[in-house]
């Protein structure tokens, strides 16, 4: 199958890459030093430090990588800065770890293009070449699809990728007459005919695109496939049916079909998540906040006295409401709940357009990090009339509220953050939160915080 090939050629590429990498580090090293075997002691550390540097790239050789059409080399060069990165860091660190300074730190940085080199050459070039050593001749694959013209326009631009793999689509079978001139593929026939189809073009692998033909039909073109030793492969694309992508998952032998993936589902990436909070939260509430209060005191001192915190009720997680604690900008008795802060704000007084600009006014929120109800990193917590309001334009927003709402999120260091104009701005914040709901990681949280650190010291324009 189509999965089993592209494993066999990541792992060859890797394989060979791993050779390419060992030539060209021992290689730079003998003209860097003229002579490899000048001193044994030496070559004993080198060794050491190479086993980490093939550890480095090993760990950075992303076997989950996605294709994308026209984007071979942009991928191959991302792939490649990033084992170079983990390589020599591996390699510092071990040096680090052992004190080492009798290894020459210039050799490594000098050697940096030549790794670089030898890694871009081999993601870029070496998959190419053993598809095409690996999978022609005899190993080609005939492919017909089954379905219609709409799906197999649809996915052409996979077609095409997997030609490289040797599989050259051959043409369509309908349900029913099709004209030729309306497919960019050639029109074997339809349903009825398939059997004279697979025998008369030599067909060694059928992909069915659409599961609407019915079980009948399905288990027809079954018993034809394994009679005639062809493959046969459906096309997991239930988006019609649910009006969404959809996830196939297995839980004790019994599989199932869902809608998204979540990470955070599991307890272990919730529990690295929650130390996480914990590990920011604790150093900002206990050295930062008390120096953050008495300047926060001061600026309402002389533009509004009043309360030093806004209190305000938030649905958190599953819709729970919670108290959310903030500073205060808006002057005291003005109308503040309930409406969104403009530009020029009337009610915000001279100093708060300050505090909300470097974003201080949020510093109190990380009191709800460690009280459990919100996190550092998730969707912003809304109010319940704006929950409302934001549901009637994209049905599925409630969606947001499977995780803990963040301090900041990757709807906000996307740009998406300040007052909401448009319904396009609501869409395109869901979207985001439902980004970071699906694609969680530790990577993404600290990411999302150094990002935040940036837009704290060089605020945005929708930061008012």
């Amino acid at each position: 199958m189509f999965a089993t090939r592209s494993i066999g050629i990541r792992a060859l590429s890797l394989f060979w890459q791993l050779i390419i990498v060992t030539l060209s580090f021992w290689g730079w090293l003998f003209i860097w030093q003229n002579s490899v075997f000048q001193e044994s002691a030496g070559v004993q550390r080198y060794i050491l430090y190479f086993e980490f540097l093939i550890i480095g790239v090993v760990f950075g050789f992303d076997r989950r990588e996605r294709a994308e059409p026209g984007k071979d080399w942009l991928i191959a060069n991302r792939k490649s800065l990033r084992q170079a990165f983990f390589g020599l860091f591996s390699v510092f660190l071990v040096v680090f770890a052992l004190k080492d300074v009798g290894i020459s730190r210039s050799f490594f940085f000098s050697y940096l293009p030549s790794l670089y080199a030898s890694l871009l050459f081999s993601n870029y070039w070496l998959p190419l070449s053993i598809a095409q050593r690996a999978f022609s001749g005899e190993r080609e694959e005939r492919a017909a699809l089954v379905g219609t013209l709409e799906t197999a326009d649809r996915i052409q631009p996979w077609l095409e990728r997997k030609q490289l793999m040797g599989m050259r689509t051959v043409g369509l079978v309908c349900a029913e007459q099709a004209h030729a001139e309306a497919s960019t593929l050639p029109i074997l026939g339809t349903l009825d005919q398939i059997g004279d189809i697979l025998r008369t073009k030599s067909i060694t692998q059928l992909i069915v695109l659409n599961l609407s033909l019915g079980g009948e039909r399905l288990r027809e073109i079954t018993q034809l496939c394994e009679n005639a030793a062809v493959r046969l492969v459906v096309l997991h694309d239930l988006q019609p049916y649910f009006n969404h992508k959809t996830i196939v998952f297995e839980d004790d032998g019994v599989r199932f079909i869902g809608l998204r993936e979540e990470p955070l589902e599991s307890p272990l990436n919730r529990f690295v998540k929650r130390l996480l909070d914990l590990a920011v939260s604790i150093p900002v509430v206990l050295f930062i906040l008390p120096f953050a209060n008495l300047l926060v005191w001061f600026i309402h001192l002389f533009f509004s006295p009043g309360p030093l915190f806004f209190r305000q009720v938030r649905n958190g997680m599953l819709g729970r409401p919670f108290t959310i604690y903030k500073y205060r900008t808006m002057h005291v008795h003005d109308d503040s709940d309930g409406r969104q802060a403009s530009r020029n704000d009337p009610r915000i007084f001279r100093g708060g357009s300050w505090l909300r600009r470097l974003s201080i006014d949020e510093l109190p929120q990380f009191l709800n990090v460690l009280l459990g109800d919100m996190s550092v990193v998730g969707p912003r917590p809304h109010l319940p009339q704006h929950d409302e309001a934001f549901v009637k334009v994209t049905q599925n927003y409630f969606i947001r509220r499977f995780i803990r709402p963040g301090i900041t999120g990757w709807a906000q260091v996307k740009g998406y953050r300040g007052e909401i104009l448009s319904e396009m701005d609501i869409q395109q914040r869901v979207e985001a939160d439902f980004h970071y709901l699906e694609n969680w990681s530790f990577g993404l949280d600290v990411l999302i915080i150094l990002k935040t650190a940036k837009h704290c010291f060089v605020p945005p324009d929708k930061a008012y």
